[in-house]
C-alpha cells in the first residue's frame, strides 16, 4: 500500500516556540503523523513533551530564545539535522507607540519575530540544500497582511517583513529542493491573546482561530503533499484576509 503523503514518519521535526498554544498543538499533530521531535522555546517548561513521551513520541527538549543567534546556531548543529522545520517563536506586547519603552518593545518584537526566524533558516538552510531536501514551516500573521487586527506597528512590522522573508528565502532555497512556505493565522486561542477583545463580526467564520486549526496547515507544509507548494503564505484566519 502506498504511503499517505501527509504522513511525517520517520522525520525529524524542530518546533520553536513548542511551550506556546501553536507550537504545542503542531507538535502533538506532528507526533501522531509520526514525526520525532525537538522541541525549543524559551521556556524550560513544556508540558507538551511528557504527554508525547508518554505516547511514545521521540522528544528531544531545548532552551532557546531564538533572538540569539550563537545559541541557534549552536542548536542547530548540536540537535540537527531536520527534516522539517516550523519556525513558531513570536512575541507580542499590547502597547501603544505613545506609551512609555514602547522603542524597546519594538526592538524585542522585531528581534524575536523577524529576526530570530532569520537566524533559524540561515543556521539550518545550509545543510539542508547540501541533503537536497527539507521543509521549513514560518508563522506570520494576518496582522502583516492587513496591517493588525489589534496589534500595534511594531508586531504588524515584524509579521510583515516574514511575509516577504518567505519568498525571498523560498527563492533561494527551492532550486535545491527546499521548500519554504508560511502560515498567517488570524487571532487565535492562546495565553498571548488572552484578555483581549475581538470583534467576532468581522471574522467571517465567526470566532477565533483554535491551535488546532494552525496545527493542520503546518503539518501539512511538513510533509509531501506540500512538494509542489513554494513561498507561500497560507491564510489560517477564518477569512479575515482572502488571498
Amino acid at each position: 500500500m502506498t504511503a499517505s503523503p501527509f504522513s511525517l514518519q520517520g522525520m525529524r521535526i524542530l518546533v520553536t516556540g513548542a511551550a506556546g498554544a501553536i507550537g504545542a498543538a503542531t507538535a502533538r499533530l506532528c507526533a501522531a503523523q509520526g514525526a520525532c521531535l525537538v522541541l525549543a522555546d524559551i521556556k524550560p517548561e513544556m508540558p507538551v513533551a511528557d504527554e508525547l513521551r508518554a505516547a511514545g513520541t521521540l522528544v528531544e527538549l531545548r532552551t532557546l530564545d531564538v533572538a540569539d543567534r550563537a545559541a541557534v546556531e549552536a542548536l542547530v548543529v548540536e540537535a540537527g539535522p531536520f527534516d522539517a522545520i516550523v519556525a513558531n517563536a513570536g512575541y507580542v506586547v499590547w502597547n501603544d507607540w505613545d506609551e512609555e519603552g514602547w522603542d524597546a518593545t519594538f526592538h524585542r518584537i522585531i528581534d524575536v519575530n523577524l529576526l530570530g526566524t532569520i537566524h533559524l533558516v540561515r543556521a539550518a538552510l545550509p545543510g539542508m540544500t547540501t541533503r537536497g531536501r527539507g521543509k521549513i514551516v514560518i508563522v506570520t500573521s494576518v496582522a502583516g497582511k492587513v496591517g493588525g487586527v489589534r496589534s500595534g506597528p511594531h508586531y504588524v512590522a515584524a509579521k510583515g517583513g516574514l511575509n516577504a522573508f518567505i519568498k525571498w528565502a523560498a527563492r533561494k532555497a527551492a532550486p535545491h529542493g527546499v521548500h519554504v512556505n508560511g502560515i498567517a493565522p488570524g487571532p487565535t486561542q492562546s495565553p498571548m491573546t488572552a484578555g483581549q477583545a475581538f470583534d467576532l463580526s468581522a471574522i467571517p467564520l465567526g470566532r477565533l482561530g483554535r491551535p488546532e486549526d494552525m496545527a493542520g496547515p503546518i503539518a501539512f507544509l511538513c510533509s509531501a503533499a506540500s512538494d509542489y507548494i513554494c513561498g507561500s503564505v497560507l491564510d489560517v484566519n477564518g477569512g479575515i484576509f482572502m488571498s
